[in-house]
């Protein structure tokens, strides 16, 4: 593997500098550098790359344990569930949204709004105080979930050229089916700190739901990215939050010039590689997440890749850091192709 990217020929090197994404002040600095390289960190403050299929055996979700954190910021995390069996109890989260993203495995999503059969490639939005539980494993279930204190909407830019919503975007449907009377409990979560409540009936199943839409479900298969035959693009928003405080876009291959050296000032920037066969610069595991905190400069590789692959984009203002979950399956990481770093000298990070 490279431990640095090559520069690209002959100066002036371009430095993008956004202030809230790239919707306030741009300003651009031109220099002799190339600006994403360097030779060493000292410190914790450094991008990383973690793979999620790496976590250790002890940290598999059993059925009534909650996902593991392996990123975390003031009111945002990013989390991950591996499932072997279906869930012994339901969750509720009553103050944050859940993003859950299917990397694989099949299962039987129960809510209180109705079920989804669920696959590899699906994203469901639970909003905060659904509850949910997974009635069925059919195959062995791992996600990423995105977990944020704000309120997330289905809101995709460029619609329906990049997400029908009309034809693609999906609810549960209701199914009373209720379980046999017996011992049922629901885990709600409040930050930090769970409280559990237990019912001698199942407290889950619904005969109906009527009104707006609450639970969302697409799968990442219908989402398409738009294309400019020079020039670049900004990538297309997937998930809104009127505060814009967190946000979702679609990262998948496309046509246009590859992205610009940057140092976003505001926000975090996440990605999540989730499916090939294309490479996207050094990466080509789905489950990986390439973590470049705000403020880093950075490149990122070519985004027109001829075999495709699937990636999105968390954006947010939290200053996430590495759990000690997450420091477990962690390494630092170069910004010009999201390679693993080969330090030049010693790096303490």
């Amino acid at each position: 593997m490279t431990s640095q990217p090559e520069a690209p020929a002959g100066p002036p090197n371009i430095d993008l500098y956004t202030r809230n994404g790239f919707s306030g002040p741009i300003a651009t600095i031109v220099r002799t550098q190339y600006a994403p390289v360097y030779t060493a960190v000292s410190g914790t403050y450094a991008p990383h790359r973690l793979d999620v299929n790496a976590l250790s055996g002890s940290l598999v979700t059993n059925g009534s344990s909650l996902p593991v954190p392996i990123l975390e910021g003031t009111d945002v995390s990013v989390e991950v569930s591996h499932r072997t069996e279906p869930s012994t109890v339901a969750f509720r989260n009553v103050l944050a949204d859940e993003l859950h993203y299917v990397l694989e495995g099949e299962g039987r999503l129960e809510t209180d709004f109705g079920v989804l059969e669920v696959r590899p490639g699906d994203m469901v939005l639970l909003p905060r105080s659904v509850t949910y539980r997974y009635g069925a494993i059919t195959s062995p279930l791992r996600e990423v979930v995105i977990v944020t204190a704000s309120e997330m909407r289905v809101d995709p830019e460029n619609a329906p050229g990049v997400l029908n919503v009309d034809l693609h975007v999906d609810a549960p449907v209701p199914d009373p089916r209720m379980g046999p009377p017996g011992d049922y409990k629901v885990i709600i979560r409040h930050g930090g700190r769970c409280t559990t409540y237990s019912y001698d009936y199942d407290p889950v199943p619904c005969l109906a739901a009527v009104g707006a839409p609450i639970v969302r479900r697409f799968n990442m298969e219908n989402v398409h990215g738009l294309g400019v035959e020079k020039g670049g693009l900004m990538p297309p928003r997937l998930l809104n939050d009127a505060t814009t405080r967190t946000l979702v876009f679609h990262l998948g291959n496309r046509r246009s010039d590859r992205p610009p050296v940057h140092h976003n000032a505001d926000y975090d920037e996440v990605i999540f590689y989730v499916a090939g066969p294309g490479h996207y610069g050094a990466v080509d595991k789905p489950g990986t997440i390439l973590w470049t905190p705000k403020g880093l400069i950075h490149h990122g590789p070519e985004e027109d890749v001829p075999e495709g692959y699937q990636a999105f984009l968390l954006e947010t203002r939290a200053a996430l850091s590495l759990t000690p979950a997450g420091r477990e399956i962690a390494a630092i990481m170069e910004t010009g192709q999201f390679d693993f770093f080969t330090p030049g000298t010693p790096v303490n990070a």
